[in-house]
């Protein structure tokens, strides 16, 4: 159809992606090869079909997408993923009647996307072209997004990523130590 916007899309940044698949990697992919080095067979079996359980949903919360078109802005997940482990939201761009910022215990600061019925929809943050988002926004809605920064705590990202990188060769260590005996 001519005239018809077609949807911009956002995904999780690769910057807190990566590092969180690593630190789950890093934290609980040695747990069957202890269980299995401490004769516990079962059980090793039983950590790592836990293990990849667990690495199906972290995979599916951060595959969340943010997906903006003329009618409104609404956040995904894909359709596999349970309703009770993450839900979206969608708001037309009418339906926004202002921002509201609020602090973070961790020093950082949120933003919500405010409905005349008081209603607060947290604009995602962790998401790549943040800034082409709040351009996104203040395009349909008028409202002021200049003051508003992305990823609050892109250095605790960094820091993750690091810790992986430590912990990476222990975890090798110990996993290949396992094999021998």
């Amino acid at each position: 159809m001519v005239g018809v916007e077609p949807p911009l899309t956002w995904h999780i940044s690769a910057l807190v992606r990566y590092p969180l698949y690593g630190l789950y990697g890093v934290l609980l992919a040695p747990l069957p090869f202890l269980a299995r080095f401490q004769g516990q067979i079962l059980g090793a079996w039983l950590l790592g079909l836990g293990l990849m359980a667990g690495f199906i949903l972290l995979y599916g919360l951060l595959s969340q997408r943010v997906q903006a078109n003329g009618v409104g802005l609404q956040v995904v997940y894909p359709r596999w993923v349970p309703p009770w482990v993450a839900q979206g939201w969608s708001l037309d761009w009418s339906e926004i009647q202002r921002i509201h910022t609020r602090p973070t215990g961790q020093g950082g600061r949120v933003h919500y996307l405010v409905t005349p019925a008081g209603a607060g929809y947290l604009i995602p943050m962790r998401i790549s072209g943040f800034n082409r988002l709040l351009n996104t926004i203040t395009h349909h809605t008028g409202l002021p997004t200049q003051t508003i920064k992305p990823l609050a705590q892109p250095w605790m990202y960094a820091a993750i990523g690091l810790c992986v990188l430590i912990l990476l060769p222990f975890d090798l260590w110990l996993m290949a130590a396992t094999f021998r005996g």
